[in-house]
């Protein structure tokens, strides 16, 4: 990918739990250094109950993915719970890639893989429940039903109460969302009809179980007193919940860990030719975590909750400066008018992230500049390397190269976390950061990704508008056949400056020119034949006209030019440059195109007009027309014939 000389790796991931996203951020981080890997962390965000159209558009990075290019890939494909989401992903590796690809907390993929044995992850806790505490009133808090780890979950408690002949209570299983939401809808169904009171809730994930204590603690009832619930995952808040909950732990560490062991042996594999290895799918033990919510370790939290109250004081005070931090970053972002002043503003507002090593903004372009959507090529357009301001290179690259060989650091591997920066249907371009050594992502990041987002969607908007306001402005002082300027247009170019020129002294010339035989021309060859005439003699003008000089129409035959900084022999060499370039033209014309051209020099001083100039122009252009007409009238009448009056 980067041609430092190094191999890349690819870490696919979507939003997930806070320890299990952390564990495969750092764990691949510290391995890849180890190994001497390159790493793209191709990060997106998307939550299942949400169907919001952000959302969906995060779905484009699969494209956006020069996974062609990779050398292995480590996929969390569980985490990616939205509709269609897993089966873009898994499309995406089945055509395009090339390499080796491991996939973690995922027991049904066609690849490498290790997980946590779903199967009997959850048994040891039902036996706590069921054998060591007695108890027969046993419910099941499931996922959505199509999850696949939640329904692995399910079918273990189903399998561990059969064994046990246990028959099943009415109330037995309740379908959830795997998240905080519906906490009341599964009180209800819980315990709803006391002849039925659970004496345990088994929760297929911790998110629920907490939701679920929180709500029957809100109702006045009591963990563990009144029921026990338990959970799945051992997620950080698990261990500070009040209770603090019982819950069967993943060894996240060590799944990653063999995981990057054995996609760095697959590389080596392939290297070597072998290129159809047997799969390995290795499932891992859970870790069962007895604390307070099933009534067992009383006063567990106690000791530790000192130091957790000082560090969830510390971080909530960090979290109020962030939020008022990125409130600004929000305000002073949307306000930038150029890509110049969103750098400025990221490279200023970088004591917020202090653990960020590099920044690059890349904006995909095509032909006619920046473009709202994925291109092959893409432009650098901020850049902030070991925290010190390189500013706007506008260096263009190759998109599937990510980033351009300026970043290259031939001495360390790199770590770079890939954030597509889209908006409703618009796809702009990426970011591309690297923290520090250790160090990840904190949870502002996608906050911080999508106020860019929004930025660049200000910016596209306020261009696309000054665009038409220009083709407006533009079509409003234009002549549309010729192109040249109106009379509108010489007024709006001149009168800014025409009274400096006349204080200053400044020799002009104006030039004025009527085409000839326009009337006769369009008669005999139609009006295509006139408006051909009319855009050769606009033709010549500006071949003939001086650099600088302002050529307008400015009626149906009358044209207008003004030449700064122009004397008499100027004004000479442009009739003689004009008239060159029709004796050219006519060469190959079907008809004979000319032109009357008048012109006047002068120095201009306080109190001469435009209009007086243009008028003084005028009538020698009107001059030079009579005295051709009287030459060719007296020319026709020598041989007895009489010229047409439109002549």
């Amino acid at each position: 990918m980067l041609t430092d000389g190094r191999k890349t790796l690819g870490v696919f991931m979507n939003k997930a739990g806070l320890n299990f996203q952390t564990t495969v951020q750092r764990v691949t981080q510290r391995k890849a250094k180890e190994l001497g890997y390159d790493v793209f962390y191709f990060f997106t965000v998307g939550y299942r109950e949400s169907q919001n159209y952000y959302d969906v558009q995060e779905k484009t990075v699969f494209s956006f993915t020069p996974m062609e290019q990779l050398d292995g890939a480590l996929v969390t494909p569980d985490a990616y719970d939205m509709p269609g989401f897993r089966e873009a992903l898994f499309d995406m590796l089945d055509k395009r890639a090339k390499c080796p690809v491991v996939c973690v907390r995922d027991d049904n993929s066609p690849y490498d893989s290790f997980y946590t044995d779903e199967t009997m992850a959850l048994r040891p806790l039902m036996a706590h429940l069921l054998d060591d505490h007695g108890f027969r009133k046993v419910c099941f808090q499931a996922g959505y039903p199509d999850h696949p780890a939640g329904s692995r979950r399910m079918k273990s408690y189903l399998e561990e109460m059969e064994k046990r002949g246990i028959p099943l209570p009415p109330n037995a299983i309740h379908y959830g969302t795997m998240w905080t939401r519906g906490a009341d809808v599964a009180f209800e169904h819980f315990f709803g009809d006391p002849d039925n009171w659970p004496e345990a809730v088994v929760c297929a994930n911790d998110y629920m179980a907490l939701a679920l204590i929180d709500e029957v603690q809100a109702r006045g009832y009591r963990v563990p007193d009144d029921v026990v619930i338990t959970g799945f995952d051992n997620v950080e808040s698990s261990s500070l919940s009040w209770p603090t909950l019982t819950t069967v732990g993943q060894d996240y560490e060590q799944m990653v860990s063999k995981a990057m062991d054995l996609l760095h042996e697959r590389i080596q594999e392939r290297e070597k030719g072998i290129t159809f290895p047997v799969m390995r799918h290795l499932g891992l033990p859970g870790n069962l975590e007895i604390r307070e919510s099933c009534g067992c370790s009383r006063n567990y939290g106690e000791p530790r909750m000192r130091n957790e109250i000082h560090r969830l004081s510390k971080q909530i005070s960090d979290i109020d400066g962030r939020e008022v931090s990125q409130t600004y970053f929000d305000i002073e972002l949307n306000a930038a008018d150029d890509y110049q002043a969103i750098h400025d503003i990221i490279f200023r507002k970088l004591e917020d992230i202090p653990h960020l090593r590099d920044f690059y903004l890349c904006l995909f372009e095509d032909e006619n500049g920046f473009a709202g959507h994925i291109t092959p090529n893409a432009r650098l357009v901020s850049a902030i390397r070991d925290r010190q301001d390189l500013g706007t290179p506008m260096i263009p690259f190759s998109r599937d190269k990510l980033l351009p060989s300026m970043v290259e650091r031939p001495d360390e591997p790199q770590t770079f976390y890939v954030h597509l920066l889209h908006q409703r249907e618009s796809t702009y371009g990426y970011t591309m950061m690297q923290f520090k050594d250790g160090e990840t992502p904190s949870m502002f990041y996608l906050h911080w990704n999508v106020i860019l987002s929004i930025a660049l969607r200000n910016l596209d908007n306020q261009n696309k508008l000054k665009a038409l306001y220009e083709e407006r402005r533009r079509s409003s002082i234009t002549d549309a056949l010729t192109g040249l300027n109106n009379r509108r247009g010489v007024s709006e170019q001149l009168d800014p400056i025409w009274e400096e020129m006349c204080r200053e002294g400044k020799t002009v010339c104006f030039a004025s020119l009527d085409l000839d035989n326009l009337k006769p021309i369009n008669d005999t060859f139609g009006h295509q034949g006139g408006d051909e005439a009319l855009r050769a003699i606009a033709d010549g003008i500006r071949a003939a006209m001086p650099k600088g000089s302002i050529p307008a129409r400015i009626g149906g035959d009358e044209y207008l030019i003004f030449m700064p900084d122009c004397d008499e022999a100027g004004a000479e060499a442009f009739r003689q440059r004009f008239e060159e370039y029709l004796a050219q033209h006519n060469k190959s014309s079907r008809f004979v195109v000319g032109a009357s051209v008048g012109t006047w020099v002068i120095r201009l001083e306080a109190g001469v007009s435009l209009d007086h100039c243009v008028n003084e122009s005028d009538e020698r252009m009107y001059q030079v027309k009579r005295q051709r007409h009287a030459e060719l009238e007296r020319h026709a009448q020598s041989f007895g014939v009489t010229r047409s009056r439109h002549a």
